[in-house]
């Protein structure tokens, strides 16, 4: 009561949205993004912080899943430089798709993650792959 909420409102999560009786009201994009994948030369990266509470990753991972695209490269770490601390994951699809986490960034991954965002940008940018992690 003391926020305004009343006592039986119902609340949902990020999870499988079990009793969210939802309308989709935009179009999906998913068959634009799988064949902008599949059938040009346009490089994607899908990128999210891995503390997001609003959007968190284990939903963007599932919906780029939904693309039904072949992974390329597994799952893997990557790194600023290549051997000192892992800063995210990264898994490549066919058509030149990457998924990349931040790890430990929420939402505005640039603002609290700038040097891991930066590198993932240049890298995209340069067409290099992110740094991976050696032992």
């Amino acid at each position: 009561e003391a926020f305004g909420v009343s006592a039986d409102a119902k609340f949902v999560s990020g999870d499988n949205s079990a009793g969210l009786n939802y309308t989709m009201s935009e179009p999906n994009l998913m068959p634009f993004h799988r064949k902008v994948a599949l059938d040009t030369d346009i490089r994607v990266v899908i990128y999210n912080g891995d503390t997001d509470p609003g959007l968190n990753s284990f939903l963007a991972e599932w919906w780029v899943n939904g693309l039904n695209l072949a992974k390329k490269e597994r799952w893997r770490p990557w790194t600023l430089d290549g051997k000192k601390e892992v800063v995210g994951y990264v898994t490549t699809y066919e058509g030149d798709l990457q998924f990349v986490t931040i790890r430990g960034s929420g939402h505005m991954v640039p603002q609290m993650k700038p040097k891991a965002a930066y590198e993932m940008l240049r890298s995209f940018l340069a067409n290099e792959p992110l740094k991976t992690f050696k032992v």
